[in-house]
């Protein structure tokens, strides 16, 4: 993939869901790059399991992945 004409490799993205709030939804989803000690993207709602927030997390890893395989924005043919 190539993003900001780098090359970008999904391998180096992941989702970590941790327990950030009070029960009764305490998790959240947070997506880190390699190299990075900051998230790069996280889920702004809480969710009442550590599987639904991972669920989503992939999710929205997957978009993540889409936007930077799609920039930079080409020319239409």
């Amino acid at each position: 993939m190539c993003a900001m004409g780098k090359y970008v490799d999904p391998e180096d993205y992941s989702v970590v869901v941790k327990h950030r709030a009070s029960p009764p939804t305490p998790w959240r989803w947070e997506i880190y790059r390699a190299g990075r000690l900051s998230p790069v993207e996280r889920s702004y709602v809480y969710f009442e399991s550590r599987g639904m927030a991972n669920v989503a997390g992939k999710e929205a890893l997957a978009r993540l992945l889409d936007k930077l395989d799609a920039w930079p924005p080409r020319a239409p043919a």
